[in-house]
């Protein structure tokens, strides 16, 4: 009997020692991605829109394929002007859908001749256009480029030449999301907070009246 007691109190111990451990081991992750937020939400190569100086950061990570992302594009792309350089967008791209890094990499070859939003708005407005019944439509999605005035040769230049580095960066965005949580597009934070879509302009303006 004296044995049975021996052997619960010692199973009891190991339970709470793995429960002290395993809320050490969260409050690291969580303290470790607290650190390194500034780094995990905006690197080198962020396509940023918007004032440097502006108080509030959204950061979106959205997927050109993504449905979701695409409707509430046009909210988040007037931001900046809205709210008269005090918001600043940040933008994430993530390959979460089939052949997104196809597309990804388009904007990235729109973005090296400056027309990084115009693309975007364009991808937007002819969505089911090059992406109709979930399947790329690629000789369209070059048309939309050349339609609002992308050098397209230039393009299939860039990315000739700076492919490796599009897919290295995509996969930057895909550690830095998988560290932040991230398991859907679109997903924002908002001053390094995550925020459910619904709440942007809630959370905006409450910081906007600090």
């Amino acid at each position: 009997m004296k044995a049975n007691y021996i052997i619960a109190a010692i199973l009891a111990l190991i339970l709470i020692l793995f429960g002290i451990g395993a809320y050490a081991y969260n409050s690291y992750e969580k303290n470790k991605i607290s650190k390194n937020a500034d780094s995990l939400l905006i690197r080198d190569h962020s396509y940023i829109s918007g004032s440097a100086s502006a108080d509030i950061t959204v950061v979106e990570f959205f997927d050109p394929m993504c449905a979701a992302c695409v409707r509430i594009s046009p909210t988040i792309a007037k931001l900046p002007e809205k709210y008269n350089g005090r918001v600043r967008v940040v933008y994430r791209a993530l390959a979460f859908h089939k052949d997104s890094d196809i597309v990804l990499s388009l904007l990235e070859a729109a973005k090296e001749q400056g027309k990084f939003e115009e693309t975007m708005a364009a991808f937007n407005v002819y969505y089911r256009n090059w992406y109709a019944n979930n399947q790329l439509n690629t000789f369209v999605a070059w048309g939309v480029l050349e339609q609002i005035g992308v050098d397209t040769k230039r393009a299939k230049v860039f990315l000739d030449e700076n492919q490796a580095a599009i897919d290295e960066r995509l996969n930057q965005n895909f550690e830095d999301a998988q560290q932040l949580g991230i398991t859907a597009t679109p997903t924002f934070f908002i001053n390094k907070k995550m925020i459910n879509h619904n709440d942007i302009t809630k959370e905006i303006e409450a910081l906007l009246t600090q």
